[in-house]
């Protein structure tokens, strides 16, 4: 049976650009402030994975830990 996580996500590129007084070119200023994303997954290291095809570190996306919520 699968279980809920919790993910923290921001992105730190966008962060810098608003910082910097600019836009992001291609994700929305949001991105700056803290994202909870829910994940279903069989553990934590599961859930990271997935997370991190979505958002991934190459992009500027910073992953929190994966909190079991369910």
């Amino acid at each position: 049976m699968k279980k809920t996580f919790e993910i923290s996500v921001f992105n730190e590129k966008v962060r810098a650009d608003l910082e910097a007084g600019r836009r992001h070119k291609t994700l929305e200023s949001s991105w700056a402030d803290v994202h909870l994303i829910e994940i279903q997954a069989d553990d934590e290291t599961a859930a990271i994975a997935a997370c991190m095809r979505k958002h991934p570190a190459r992009m500027g996306f910073i992953l929190g830990p994966a909190l079991q919520i369910t």
